[in-house]
């Protein structure tokens, strides 16, 4: 097999800057090659399916960052390993057909593609950079909020709107979702030592028309210590709802209470996490982002783009003038629940791998183990140390079993083993 062609399938590394400077949209999602040169029966079905050039450029990504933490005689068995698997996908999905054969098998060629793809890019992965491991893998139990809240049980599945951890990661708030309007309306707080649920804020009042001063809509939170201050809309009797006048709340697993007067430094602080850090004129006006999900800090601005029928475009681009664009990740609407790491610049998200943690600064990537698609991340402490993610399996499923859609939707939570030293 010669470089040309090895490259050329597997993973173009001199045209990934071309690639990376310009992602197109859903029906140009580049391959890690000029398709306009496709010649083989596989590069031309590879450049037919949208799903399969995004598997491609992907691949090529990976064995690049394999590719460069190797030197020497395991830089040449890496890609005598490579030209193997090439050969291998092309004998177990392509065999001697004809482009025109493999588009009448179109879906059993596709499905046999797009799996290798998959497995390999996850060895690769794990190859150039260990993956996190998790430790002590247990399931949230959300029977108490089933208990008192039967309205938003779906299925056996709790709907959660959002989890968010505390600085010391000993607590987590976890939102729940609104019936009337957009964003969720209540928050609890979750004691992680010894499993505790309590309210942190009063439930919504279903009323018609409401009470003044019913909780309307949660416009943020923030932590101080062990307390979480939460920013609520209430019901007046002008009914503005989220719109409207708002009271702050102070709870610990202990105490909740309305202020009457919110000090200075609680205000400054839910002012900051209502406002955000990204100006109108910083979005991305052809992607027809969302200001309210285009997130950033001094150096990134990180955003999804929704390219309608269900793709999503994950990109980001360094936060000045002029800076290109680099995609992330294209996909399914999977890709909205993204965490972003103002931090460390790092940006957590549903791979078709399992779940991955991005640095936005090398554009490297480290998966988390015990993930696979379809797993979803809900939040990670600041020192990445705990790490809550939901699932359609078992929490800490060893094997991975492709998600049961019928099946209710898991809150896993757990600790997060740093990597050997060199890893």
């Amino acid at each position: 097999m010669t470089e040309r062609v090895l490259v050329g399938v597997v993973g173009a590394v001199l045209v990934l800057g071309a690639a990376f400077a310009a992602p197109a949209r859903a029906e140009n999602v580049p391959a890690s090659f000029d398709c306009a040169k496709a010649a083989s029966a596989a590069e031309k079905f590879i450049c037919a399916q949208a799903v399969l050039r995004w598997q491609d450029l992907a691949l090529s990504r990976s064995y690049r960052a394999a590719r460069n933490a190797v030197t020497g005689p395991a830089r040449d068995s890496l890609l005598a390993g490579q030209r193997d698997w090439v050969r291998d996908r092309d004998r177990r999905c392509i065999a001697d057909r004809t482009f025109k054969d493999l588009s009448a098998l179109r879906s059993q060629v596709y499905d046999c593609m797009n799996s290798l793809y998959i497995d390999r890019r996850r060895a690769l992965q794990d190859f150039a950079a260990a993956p996190l491991s998790p430790r002590g893998v247990e399931e949230i139990d959300l029977k108490p909020i089933a208990a008192a809240h039967p309205d938003i049980v779906e299925g056996g599945t709790v709907r959660v709107s959002a989890i968010r951890l505390s600085p010391d990661a000993t607590l987590a708030a976890i939102l729940l979702p609104s019936l009337e309007l957009d964003g969720p309306d209540q928050v609890w707080l979750y004691r992680i030592a010894d499993r505790k649920l309590v309210a942190a804020t009063p439930a919504p009042d279903r009323q018609q028309p409401h009470p003044d001063g019913a909780p309307a809509a949660i416009k943020a939170l923030a932590w101080q210590g062990e307390t979480l201050y939460a920013r609520v809309a209430i019901w007046s009797g002008d009914d503005q709802g989220e719109d409207g006048a708002t009271a702050v709340y102070a709870a610990t697993m202990d105490v909740r209470r309305r202020l009457d007067q919110v000090p200075g430094d609680i205000r400054a602080l839910l002012d900051k996490v209502q406002s955000g850090t990204v100006k109108e004129d910083e979005v991305p006006e052809s992607d027809g982002a969302d200001l309210d999900a285009v997130r950033g800090n001094r150096h990134f601005l990180v955003w999804a783009a929704d390219l309608g029928h269900g793709t999503i475009e994950l990109k980001m681009r360094k936060r000045i003038a002029g800076a290109p664009v680099h995609l992330v990740a294209w996909g399914s609407r999977s890709l909205w629940r993204n965490l972003f790491d103002a931090e460390r610049s790092q940006l957590v998200y549903a791979a078709d791998t399992g779940i991955s943690v991005f640095d936005m600064t090398t554009h490297g990537e480290r998966r988390i183990a015990g993930t696979s698609a379809g797993d979803q991340p809900s939040a990670i402490s600041a020192d990445q140390r705990l790490f809550v993610w939901s699932t359609r399996n078992r929490c800490g499923d060893e094997f991975l079993a492709d998600q049961d859609e019928d099946a209710p939707e898991r809150f896993c939570l757990a600790r997060l083993s740093k990597p050997e030293a060199g890893k």
